[in-house]
């Protein structure tokens, strides 16, 4: 049976359409815009003539790229750092999570981890004790200086805690009572149960590794230990490099704007590459873990 529906619904719907495209074209505007600038000429870029569309077009700032060694050097420590930022996030997250989500297993503590990780998540020590900290364990100039003090989040492990408690006690009630410890409960029954929060909490952690700027301003000095992020604010902001050059330097067409638009391109593309297919797990994730059972 077909379901009639009113005019004023009909209205609503195409209202939240329109809004919803509205906002994706703001949101991909930007994108657009550093994509014309990257492939568009010294003139047209200088005369601000660049909107959404390339003129004359080139590809001189791509090839300039190529050239700077350093941020090839910054992108291969940013991967690594977002990968190995992923496995020890993701593994401690799990490992807070489960003892906490454990209604039906004493473990006394459990209320006192969980007012420890909330008031850690309100308050903190402050830049000062923490770059201290960071200095007196030696992890000045080291890849562990952008890893260990920001390897776990409280929201990622709150996240965590309340999808493992949304799924049924008798799951891993039934696994106890066939003999399957703490551990294989957790590796083989309840995280592939996960893996919308997992995917989640994972696009956090990377997210949040590949755009960190700030502890790569104040942990470290060598130059080939730079993140990428902290790279491209040396070079958007301080720098000035290419706009010092002569033209008998470079390829005509560089110019400073067009080729940190490259760079920038670069950077958000594997971003952009990575998530679609994440997406249909995020929403899920957010749902079902931000609820408190």
């Amino acid at each position: 049976m077909a379901i009639k529906v009113s005019a004023s619904r009909k209205a609503f719907i195409w209202v939240n359409y329109i809004f919803c495209i509205l906002v994706a074209l703001i949101c991909i505007a930007p994108v657009i815009h550093i994509l014309a600038l990257s492939f568009s000429g010294r003139n047209a870029v200088y005369s601000g003539r660049v909107n959404f569309w390339p003129l004359e077009f080139c590809t001189d700032n791509y090839q300039a790229i190529i050239s700077d060694q350093q941020f090839f050097i910054s992108y291969r420590l940013t991967i690594l750092r977002a990968i190995l930022g992923w496995i020890i996030g993701l593994t401690m997250t799990v490992l807070a999570a489960y003892p906490m989500s454990l209604r039906r297993v004493n473990f006394p503590a459990r209320q006192g981890f969980v007012v420890y990780f909330m008031i850690i998540m309100l308050f903190n020590g402050g830049m000062i004790p923490t770059y201290l900290v960071v200095k007196e364990l030696g992890l000045i100039d080291s890849i562990w200086a952008l890893l260990l003090p920001s390897a776990v989040s409280t929201y990622n492990i709150i996240l965590m805690m309340n999808f493992m408690k949304g799924l049924p006690d008798s799951i891993s009630e039934s696994a106890f009572i066939d003999g399957a410890g703490h551990f294989r409960t957790l590796f083989l029954i309840i995280l592939p149960l996960c893996l919308p929060s997992l995917a989640t909490i994972s696009l956090f952690i990377v997210l949040a590794h590949w755009n960190a700027w700030f502890d790569g301003m104040i942990y470290i000095n060598n130059m080939n230990l730079k993140p990428l992020q902290t790279y491209m604010r040396s070079v958007i902001i301080v720098d000035s490099a290419i706009e010092n050059m002569s033209v008998d330097d470079m390829m005509v067409n560089v110019t400073a704007e067009g080729a940190n638009a490259a760079k920038i391109f670069c950077v958000i593309l594997p971003v952009m590459c990575v998530y679609p297919f994440l997406q249909k797990h995020f929403a899920k994730g957010i749902v079902r873990g931000s609820v408190k059972e």
